[in-house]
């Protein structure tokens, strides 16, 4: 059986404040470790981003896409899937989102207001995919672990960043709930492929990023092995969970209460 390989959470420079290599800096390293594709994801401007606030909206959506532009020039150029996607902040939870293109981006300013229900109704709409980040992520940043089941489609169950106990509660999180689930490195340093690198596995290769959102949809995809974030998690957070039900009400749980 084929196995087309694919990263799926990548940040540039050109738009990721976090970010250390240029988007044209991933493609002969991700085609030397096996990959057929990439999808880049930097920081939206409620994120991490280094896009100045006070340049015109559609001036700011240009500079935002800059890393993705590079990276697919050079994509194209030497056989490597290049796809747009970005990383949108609420400040204790982040989503990656996929399908929304960049013109769409461009025409709609008010997707900083959006809510939660509001981001995963607009983006289901358009036939794209919302995947919850690095749900169970510690950082010295975070005050708290917020949980949206009823608005994703999906669950980053695998992160090359994390530490592994982080990513055993996230797959916990995700079966328990029937959610899909992708693999990524979240890389931002191409230095750190050997590294970090896991990947969103599928059996036929893509040729949009429509191809990629429908496959994750109908749990057409494998994650990369990765024993160590396998088996059964502790049933302890250092940080306060909250689960939120499908009316947006938070509730504050312990780290399993919620598919004990």
């Amino acid at each position: 059986m084929s196995a087309y390989r694919y990263e799926t959470h990548l940040h540039t420079n050109q738009a990721s404040a976090c970010g250390i290599s240029a988007g044209k800096a991933y493609i002969r390293p991700y085609l030397d470790a096996g990959y057929s594709g990439i999808i880049v994801t930097d920081h939206f401007f409620n994120g991490n981003t280094n896009i100045s606030y006070k340049l015109p909206w559609k001036e700011r959506v240009r500079r935002f896409c800059a890393g993705y532009e590079e990276a697919k020039e050079y994509g194209d150029r030497l056989g490597l899937s290049v796809f747009f996607g970005f990383e949108y902040s609420y400040g204790q939870d982040e989503y990656l989102v996929y399908g929304l293109s960049p013109e769409y981006v461009a025409e709609h300013p008010e997707i900083m207001g959006w809510n939660h229900r509001t981001l995963y109704e607009m983006v289901d709409k358009e036939g794209g995919l919302v995947v919850q980040a690095h749900p169970f992520r510690e950082r010295g940043y975070l005050s708290r672990i917020s949980l949206h089941p009823h608005t994703v489609h999906a669950v980053e169950v695998i992160n090359g960043e994390n530490e592994e106990e982080f990513d055993r509660k996230a797959r916990k999180y995700a079966e328990h709930y029937n959610l899909p689930m992708i693999a990524s490195a979240d890389i931002h340093d191409v230095r750190k492929i050997d590294r970090i690198a896991r990947a969103t596995i599928f059996e036929q290769k893509l040729e949009s990023i429509d191809g990629f959102i429908q496959a994750v949809k109908d749990n057409r995809c494998a994650l990369e092995r990765d024993p160590g974030r396998t088996g059964e998690p502790s049933d302890h957070s250092n940080l306060p969970v909250y689960l939120y039900d499908e009316e947006g009400r938070a509730k504050k749980i312990q780290a399993f209460e919620a598919w004990s």
